[in-house]
């Protein structure tokens, strides 16, 4: 968890309550605490605080028991679980009721499958934090310093402490430790507002115990070198950049960034440079030698502009779950030493990985500043991009005029390597076929990833972390259903919003057109949709919206299948039964076991087929839309090629 001084950071009288005078509001950011129009109150012991945590962090969504008894005992469940959870339930209404809050019992109720705390935004701090960074990111794009600075310092006033202190659970540490990174970020980005409005001075101070207190955070000694030469300290704040340098060589084994090197390249230069602004665009004319250019001799690498590109499409606002998986990604690229990590993703059509590549590209730009490159080559449609033509591009983003970049492809393979090798570059390669098609994009520099996605696993990917993604969990699909929809309209049919999750199949992409076919149509009840959706011969038909249609994402990822595999995936999804086995597949395809054994394993591959999650087994299961949508294909036309 990062740990930052409320004293250093920010001084500011304590946060008042923005909420309804008869209604509680919650703090998570400092220890857990209830404040309603009686008295403040705390949770008495650690499993109030759990319990509590973990339906704030899910508001207005019904947690299930399960997922409560999960941060309750995450190691070993005790019999009476189950009894236990109602207890600690009933003390948390007991403290709401003391701290005076009335119609105690429309907060926290009762919904099958287990609870759910219904809240305002502002009612809990954490939403009005973040409520304020929003308005202020906006003030800051419009160059309205004065306003960033106000936002800024209500937001971080909000603060008491670490986020969720005191709450021994797996959910609230990774909560925290997102909460602590936007806190730091916005305590950037106050002070890069600061550095805008001149008040260098006043800074110098705050800004020497903060890069103490954050060593490895280069944007804060990028500012405390720009505030300590804008009032005559340049030989320290240059000094301030061999010590992190040294710092970041040592224990990271990595370059500071390109920002960080720009603005060393100012001071040696004896530019005026008063904001981080000054120094973020493309690199400032210098006499001090270029520490970005790749130590080639190639005249065209020579004359490459170090400009950051930053390809990745906008992040989803309602992006939901994947927290495993994120920090699956997290620690690939934290802990992998040179050379360049690699990152496949992976699942069934209409899944989500793309979704989760960009989400996790947005995650980690701080880990990539010189720059953020996206490809999609289309593998699953009928158009694939071309290769070549496509790394072309990407050299050509990086300044490399295009009248020198090489024709052939294993030429422009290795120019690309050459731009990257001394960059920190972060490549997202979406939708891939095969391994050939990844090859070419992986950047050479140590500090770069690769990041790529298919609907087929690349088990020759030499040296990839393998992050599997299957349909979402009860709870994040209900969660994105709210997202989508609004919590109070979830809310208010849970059990109809239930049944449209079992019925869409839990897959994000059919949530996501169920979603919206809920939001273009207000008069609809929830229970109206998924009436719609019982029929199992109507329910492609109704999931689809614009252009999102499942029918058609299932069909493109079938066709790519060898015809006598689809022919078999044609046949089991005839079965019925949750899940089959290899020797029952082996009987009904008239084939021997071997043979079986093989055409499950390429439906996995392609995530037609999804292994059963027991350890050792030899079960697979169809996804529910992709056997609705098998049943509906004639047997002959199953897995034929598209027409060339």
């Amino acid at each position: 968890m990062v740990a930052i001084d409320t004293k250093t950071a920010y001084a500011a009288p304590a946060p008042r309550s923005d909420g309804d005078a008869t209604s509680a509001t919650f703090r998570i950011l400092g220890p857990l605490e209830i404040h309603g129009p009686a008295k403040p109150v705390t949770p008495r012991g650690a499993r109030q605080r759990i319990v509590l945590a973990t339906l704030l962090l899910r508001a207005n969504t019904v947690v299930a028991m399960e997922k409560i008894v999960d941060q309750l005992w995450p190691h070993h469940v005790p019999s009476t679980a189950r009894e236990q959870v109602p207890i600690v339930v009933s003390g948390l209404r007991r403290l709401l009721r003391d701290a005076g809050t009335p119609g105690t019992a429309g907060v926290l109720l009762t919904r099958r499958p287990g609870y759910v705390l219904q809240l305002a935004p502002t009612q809990l701090d954490a939403h009005r934090f973040e409520s304020l960074l929003r308005d202020a990111d906006r003030a800051l794009a419009a160059d309205r310093h004065v306003e960033a600075v106000r936002l800024l310092e209500s937001a971080l006033s909000l603060w008491r402490g670490d986020a969720l202190t005191g709450v021994p659970s797996g959910q609230a540490f990774a909560e925290a430790q997102r909460l602590a990174e936007l806190r730091l970020c916005a305590l950037e980005k106050l002070v890069d507002s600061q550095l805008a409005l001149g008040q260098h001075r006043q800074l110098v101070p705050r800004l020497s115990q903060l890069v103490a207190a954050h060593p490895l955070r280069e944007r804060l000694r990028g500012q405390l070198m720009i505030a300590l030469n804008a009032v005559g300290r340049r030989a320290e704040a240059l000094e301030t950049y061999r010590v992190g340098r040294r710092l970041m060589v040592t224990e990271l084994g990595l370059e500071p960034g390109a920002e960080l090197r720009r603005i060393e390249r100012a001071l040696l230069a004896d530019d005026a440079v008063h904001s981080i602004a000054e120094v973020s665009g493309p690199s400032r004319a210098s006499t001090a030698p270029s520490r970005t250019a790749p130590a080639r001799s190639d005249p065209a690498l020579a004359r490459a502009a170090v400009d950051r590109p930053a390809q990745l499409p906008p992040d989803l606002y309602d992006f939901t779950g994947r927290r495993r998986e994120i920090d699956e990604i997290r620690r690939a690229i934290g802990d992998a030493p040179a050379p360049a990590p690699v990152i496949a993703i992976a699942g069934p059509p209409g899944v989500g990985a793309s979704a989760l590549a960009t989400h996790a590209g947005h995650l980690l730009r701080g880990h990539f500043p010189d720059g953020q490159l996206h490809v999609e080559l289309h593998a699953s449609g009928e158009r694939p991009r071309d290769v070549s033509q496509t790394l072309a591009s990407l050299i050509a983003s990086f300044g490399v005029p295009a009248a020198t970049i090489p024709e052939g492809l294993s030429e422009r393979v290795r120019m690309f390597r050459a731009v990257t090798e001394r960059r920190r570059v972060l490549v997202v390669v979406d939708d891939v076929r095969d391994v050939s098609q990844v090859r070419p994009f992986t950047p050479s520099g140590p500090g770069c990833a690769l990041l790529v996605t298919g609907r087929r696993r690349l088990p020759d990917l030499a040296g990839a972390r393998h992050v599997p993604l299957d349909m979402l969990p009860t709870d994040d699909a209900l969660a994105l259903l709210g997202h989508i929809l609004g919590p109070d309209r979830v809310a208010a049919e849970p059990l109809a919003a239930a049944r449209i999750v079992d019925r869409c199949g839990h897959l994000p992409l059919a949530l996501r057109i169920a979603g919206a076919r809920l939001v273009a149509r207000p008069h609809w009840s929830l229970t109206t949709l998924a009436r719609r959706l019982a029929a199992p011969q109507r329910r492609l038909d109704e999931l689809r919206v614009e252009d999102l249609d499942v029918r058609a994402t299932l069909a493109s990822a079938v066709r790519r299948l060898p015809p006598r595999v689809a022919l078999a995936a044609r046949r089991l999804a005839l079965l019925d039964g949750p899940d089959v086995a290899t020797r029952a597949v082996a009987e009904v395809l008239g084939t021997s076991f071997g043979t079986a054994e093989e055409t499950l394993d390429l439906l996995a591959q392609h995530h037609v087929l999804v292994p059963a999650r027991a350890a050792g087994s030899r079960r697979y299961r169809l996804p529910t839309l992709t056997r609705l949508y098998l049943r509906e294909q004639p047997t002959g036309t199953v897995g034929q090629a598209p027409a060339a």
